[in-house]
């Protein structure tokens, strides 16, 4: 037993015992060669790529996104801040005789206006094809003299439209930076010492003269506009189709027209019981594509063109659909903002 222990330690290595020749290859083969270094670069390269442009692609998204919600949320505060004004518009209708030196009858008067027309088209400021012009009186309490600001129902004029036009002018001697033209919503606030719907003449067609329809005070409160909507109606229980006190005409509305006949019609010095007030609202990233000199975009004029002649609901609804198509074809993003404003100081039946 002993015997072949020793002789056991007595062998030579076998011939399956590593040799220092051997271990130096095993320790070659278990590194990288310079071509499986080189594709694992090339790999790790492409990788990276794809990682990079998902990564932009996600920050593009991310700021585009940003920027609609920015614009959008901009015009959704306009559009509230025209809907609450509008909403406490009001003539102060009063009955009185018709002339008093020889009265004759009892009539509807009233020193204020309500006027809804065609932007651009005299007496209304704006720019053609981009809706309607609306002005109003109402108690919205603005005043340029500081010891009556606290009276909260000072009565005022105003207006909503919309303008294309550099946004970005400024008065001598500033200099001129480079020109942004841009659609904007334009709010025309008059305070009450400036209310000249008072000196303004009764003519005939209740618009002759209608001085106070400016844009002299107006300030932008929303861009991107490009069409603002302003459809006097009743209500769409009494009236579905919408065609109650517009007719067939374009979309228009005045309280002083024919209010000196006999009968007066139902919209003398009179407001409408609703307005239906329908934005469009692009991006800016849109808007900036397109936007690019004092001349309006084609594509918006093409976009528009021949729509919301006729104030009829089912016509309305199909325009505006129509619209919808015009613009996404066009790759423009876009919102639109749609309401029915009750006209609480309306008296009319």
């Amino acid at each position: 037993m002993g015997n072949s222990i020793r002789d056991c330690l007595r062998r030579s290595p076998s011939s399956n015992a590593l040799t220092p020749s051997s271990t130096l290859k095993l320790r070659l083969r278990s590194g990288f060669t310079l071509l499986e270094l080189l594709v694992a670069v090339v790999v790790f390269a492409m990788i990276l790529a794809i990682l990079l442009g998902i990564i932009s692609n996600v920050s593009t998204l991310t700021r585009r996104a940003g920027d609609r919600i920015s614009t959008f949320q901009s015009a959704r505060a306009a559009f509230d801040t025209m809907s609450a004004n509008l909403g406490q518009a009001t003539l102060n209708t009063y009955w009185d005789y018709d002339n008093p030196e020889a009265p004759q009858r009892y009539k509807r008067m009233s020193e204020l206006h309500f006027l809804v027309g065609q932007a651009g088209t005299a007496p209304f400021p704006g720019t053609p094809g981009t809706g309607q012009a609306i002005f109003f009186q109402a108690p919205l309490g603005f005043s340029t003299t500081p010891a009556i600001r606290t009276m909260s129902d000072l009565l005022n004029s105003c207006g909503y439209y919309v303008e294309y036009a550099d946004t970005e002018t400024l008065p001598s001697p500033f200099p001129s930076p480079p020109a942004r033209y841009r659609y904007r919503l334009m709010q025309a606030l008059d305070s009450s010492e400036n209310l000249f719907v008072y000196q303004s003449p009764k003519s005939a067609d209740g618009l002759s003269g209608q001085t106070w329809v400016s844009g002299a005070s107006a300030v932008p409160i929303a861009e991107n506009v490009i069409y603002l909507l302003a459809w006097p109606r009743k209500s769409p229980t009494d009236d579905p189709q919408g065609t109650a006190l517009t007719g067939s005409a374009e979309f228009s509305y005045n309280s002083r027209s024919n209010a000196d006949t006999d009968p007066q019609p139902a919209t003398a010095h009179q407001m409408p019981p609703v307005m239906q007030i329908t934005m469009v609202v692009l991006d800016d990233a849109s808007a900036a594509r397109i936007c690019l000199s004092s001349t309006k975009p084609a594509d918006i004029g093409n976009a528009l063109k021949d729509l919301f002649a006729s104030p009829d609901e089912d016509t309305f609804k199909e325009d505006l659909k129509t619209l919808e198509g015009r613009l996404a074809a066009a790759h423009l993003n876009y919102q639109v903002f749609s309401a029915l404003i009750a006209i609480r100081e309306s008296k009319m039946e």
